[in-house]
């Protein structure tokens, strides 16, 4: 932006206008404003904060006369909040309801009292601190594991640094090479090329192996994926059928299977019987039959379990008791006194048997087809409970299951007949589920060990071919740099034939800039050997980079050893140092040295990082209470200033309201943020969760500034509506007629422009009210006094002539009167309005002399509600209905 400061209007005027043609000069240019500013020792200012200083802000100060309008602060948000304020002038008829926010935010934001305040907390940065105090714990245990590792690099990083050669020596072996190649272009040339074809063949093989080798682990991954699903499928018949044992209080599925076998053979019968009426009858006699046998069973077991110490095996010797019930089990239920005489017969006869394996021996032959059975005395005890509760288990149900069946036989409808089939199927269907589970278990059993082993197995390959992986990426790597520098020194050789004169002029520098010496053959061929010992095979390479490099560094030293270089890089992607960049390639000593004092640093003063991470935390949440409540103080802030406006807007009354209110409606997210700020304690010294910066972060991504990252009092800001309290008391916040809302919105720009000037200013400033001539007389009253109390002129237009309006505002123009004589230099630009155009309303003193008016000019009134002492009236527009309404004003 451009502009010039010079004289006064009266001056300046005929460069614009030609008062003796009533048309615009015709000579208009920017070159013969520029002479006629230096002629009369203008200003001519192009520097965007100069010209905001001048036109805003020097209302005090010598060069005042340039201020157009005096601004409280000399910044662009003041600048800002003038542009945003009196922009509401022109939205008022359109909808616009940003305008109103954008001024009062802007406003409050300049101002704020305090630096602080200036800006919203920087939740981001916070956000970023409490990420870095974790890092920085994990980066303190990383330290602590590897000191002895540092040590070694340290060391060998400085035995490499005690081997480098000075700058002098390089320059002695590059203008040696330098020489050769201009000697040996040719043949270089050859060799070259042979070694990039052996580069790219090396690296070709590389990569098909590590292709083959991948294709390998992805495959090896889908088997893997298959052994995982076969092992949940395994375990889920496993639990079935641990689910099935324990609903029946067993631990061996075979023995459960047979038992469940049964009844479903059983039920199965009953099923089978059901179906006629015969064999249900029979079904019921096999009962009966079976029942009288179980009762039998049930008093011989009483009876054993009352003699139980009667039994003849618990009357001998152990030895001659695992010898008898081992050969014939039947011994265990035999209960008869024994004499003196039973016990040497029954002892000598088991003294003849062995029971030491799992076989039983009679004089050291082996009986292969019996089995050695201990005998235990408790154990009998408690079998026979078992067996004589399973006998009573059975017969209580056979009893149930026979009245069931008389029940069934006597109902002639056949109804419990069909019910009880329904029942027998629904248990049939289960006892098939359990079998099958419990039949597949000890397979199942089997099949998961099988698999698991498997899968360890698939898996211990699959990390092997992992680490073969990384290997041959390590390989592939070191292959493409040596490509790379067999790519790059043909194409450099291919280059030096134009770049020879290049290399003198800048080894001629390099000699001058390190005070050469002279070198001899034989001292250059050992620096050459020396050289390429100690940067694992490496030469130093004649290139523009290299002489570029020495010329601008003078001193530097670049080439490293390979091996110390991939430790370091392997060192600092596992140990991280947030001054090292493990992004970074590494390519001089010096950041080498950069990267092992700054692991230095870290490890000598490691119990003190230690100690400092403690209160770091502590001082941090102190640092997000203090943001968090700059937030709050913000929001604060933008309430009261609402608050102050609506007591002063409502110091005027407008149409039938008893009270205008603006009300702040603030962003649903800002609620949320300032709801986090008053639930999270913030005094704890332990770090909060991450949520809590979630949270707050997605807030400042929304509204933050993209440039800053800083939050504006805007950001709060929903919207602004008005709310409106009527005569009779109720409250509403529908729209006003256009009368009410002109005066509202004119009354608001009128306060808000009211607080942005400078203290103790005054000068006159227009504000703009279209349409005035819709509003009633009380309306139009109350808006031009708001307006004036204020320090404003009002500036307004209508199609109308009223007579109202013209006595409120006291002078006013007809526009259609005033069409260009000439054809006008800018097409839009048709009318020319004069002083002398003004109408008044009353008796101006002098006025007419003062504006160069004719008594026919001046409208005649009623001179007592004139004010003739008032010459910065209030002015209004006139727009009749004419073909020129559509034309710009000039």
């Amino acid at each position: 932006m451009e502009q010039c400061f010079t004289a006064a209007y009266e001056l300046v005027r005929p460069l614009f206008w030609n008062s003796d043609t009533h048309n615009f000069a015709e000579d208009i240019s920017i070159n013969k404003l520029l002479a006629f500013n230096k002629k009369h020792n203008g200003i001519h200012v192009n520097d965007d904060k100069r010209l905001v200083e001048l036109m805003y802000h020097n209302f005090a100060r010598d060069d005042s006369r340039y201020c157009i309008v005096p601004l409280s602060d000399n910044n662009r948000n003041a600048v800002k909040a003038f542009s945003n304020i009196y922009q509401m002038a022109f939205d008022a008829g359109t909808g616009d309801s940003e305008s109103l926010a954008d001024a009062i935010a802007t406003l409050v934001e300049m101002k704020r009292s305090r630096p602080q305040e200036k800006m919203s907390a920087d939740l981001a940065s916070i956000e970023a601190d409490y990420y870095q105090l974790i890092q920085k714990g994990e980066e303190l245990q990383i330290l602590n594991n590897n000191k002895e590792r540092y040590a070694h690099i340290k060391s060998s990083f400085e035995h490499l640094n005690a081997k480098i050669m000075e700058i002098g020596k390089q320059h002695a072996i590059l203008s040696r090479q330098l020489t050769k190649q201009k000697s040996t272009y040719t043949s270089s040339h050859q060799q070259a090329s042979q070694d990039l074809s052996e580069a790219q063949s090396a690296h070709q093989v590389l990569s098909n192996q590590y292709n083959d080798l991948d294709k390998k682990q992805n495959q090896l991954a889908g088997v893997i994926t298959q052994l995982k699903n076969t092992l949940d499928a395994t375990n889920q018949q496993i639990v079935t059928a641990q689910q099935v044992m324990s609903e029946h209080d067993s631990t061996n599925a075979d023995e459960l299977y047979k038992s469940l076998n049964v009844d479903h053979q059983q039920l199965a019968a009953e099923q089978a019987a059901l179906s006629d009426s015969e064999q249900t009858a029979q079904m019921l006699t096999q009962m009966v039959s079976q029942q009288n046998n179980h009762r039998q069973q049930l008093d011989k077991k009483k009876t054993q379990a009352q003699n139980i110490h009667s039994l003849l095996l618990s009357q001998v010797a152990p030895h001659t008791a695992d010898v008898l019930v081992s050969l014939n089990a039947d011994f265990a239920d035999v209960a008869m006194n024994l004499t003196d005489a039973h016990h040497r017969v029954l002892d000598d006869f088991a003294n003849f048997f062995t029971t030491d394996s799992d076989l039983l021996a009679f004089e050291d032959l082996v009986l292969p087809n019996t089995q050695t059975q201990a005998f235990n005395a408790e154990e009998q005890a408690t079998q026979l409970r078992q067996d004589i509760e399973e006998l009573e288990k059975k017969i209580k149900n056979i009893d149930k299951k026979i009245k069931e069946i008389n029940l069934t036989m006597a109902d002639s409808s056949g109804e419990s007949r069909r019910k009880r089939l329904t029942e027998i199927a629904g248990k049939i269907a289960t006892l098939d589920t359990h079998l099958n589970a419990l039949k597949r278990f000890d397979i199942a059993m089997e099949d998961l060990s099988k698999y698991r082993a498997e899968l360890t197995d698939k898996q211990q390959s699959q990390q092997a071919i992992s680490d073969e992986l990384k290997e041959l990426e390590l390989q592939k790597r070191q292959t493409s740099q040596r490509l790379n520098q067999a790519q790059s020194k043909k194409q450099q050789l291919e280059e030096n034939s134009s770049k020879f004169e290049f290399y003198d002029t800048g080894l001629k520098q390099i000699s001058k800039a390190t005070n050469h010496q002279y070198y001899s053959e034989e001292d250059i061929e050992n620096y050459e050997v020396e050289y390429v010992q100690t940067h694992n095979g490496n030469q130093l390479e004649l290139d523009v980079a290299q002489i570029n490099k020495l010329i601008a560094q003078a001193g530097d030293l670049v080439t490293e050893q390979a091996y110390l270089k991939s430790e370091v890089i392997d060192f600092t992607k596992e140990v991280p140092n947030e001054r090292v960049d493990t992004f970074k390639e590494i390519q001089n000593l010096v950041q080498m040295g950069q990267i092992v004092d700054a692991y230095n640093t870290s490890f000598t003063t490691l119990a003190y990082q230690q100690n400092v991470q403690t209160q770091q935390i502590a001082e941090h949440n102190n640092i997000i209470s203090n943001q968090l409540k700059e937030i709050s103080d913000a929001h604060q802030l933008l309430t009261d200033s609402i608050a102050t406006i609506n007591k002063e807007l409502n110091t005027h009354k407008i149409s039938n309201l008893d009270q205008v209110r603006l009300k702040l409606h603030r962003h649903a997210d800002f609620n949320h943020v300032y709801k986090l700020y008053q639930s999270y304690d913030v005094t704890q010294t332990k770090l909060m969760g991450r949520e809590f910066y979630q949270s707050l972060i997605s807030y400042v991504d929304k509204h933050a500034s993209k440039r800053t990252g800083l939050l504006k009092m805007r950001d709060i800001i929903s919207k602004i509506s008005f709310e409106y309290q009527k005569s009779d008391g109720t409250i509403t916040d529908k729209s006003q007629s256009g009368g009410t809302t002109s005066t509202i919105t004119a009354s608001i720009i009128a306060i808000l422009l009211g607080r942005i000037f400078m203290p103790n200013s005054s000068f006159k400033m227009p504000i703009i009210i279209d349409e005035i001539g819709d509003l009633d007389d009380t309306n139009t009253k109350t808006i031009i006094e708001c307006i004036g109390q204020h320090g404003f002129s009002a500036f307004c237009a209508t199609p109308t002539q009223r007579t109202s309006v013209c006595q409120s505002v006291k002078r006013w123009i007809h526009v259609d009167y005033n069409v260009l004589e000439h054809v006008p230099q800018v097409a839009d630009c048709v009318l020319n309005i004069m002083p002398e155009a003004i109408n008044f309303w009353g008796t101006q003193e002098d006025s007419s002399s003062e504006l160069g008016l004719d008594d026919e000019s001046v409208s005649n009134h009623d001179s007592s509600s004139s004010d003739s002492s008032n010459k910065e009236s209030d002015l209004a527009i006139h727009r009749t209905r004419t073909s020129i309404d559509s034309h710009e004003v000039s």
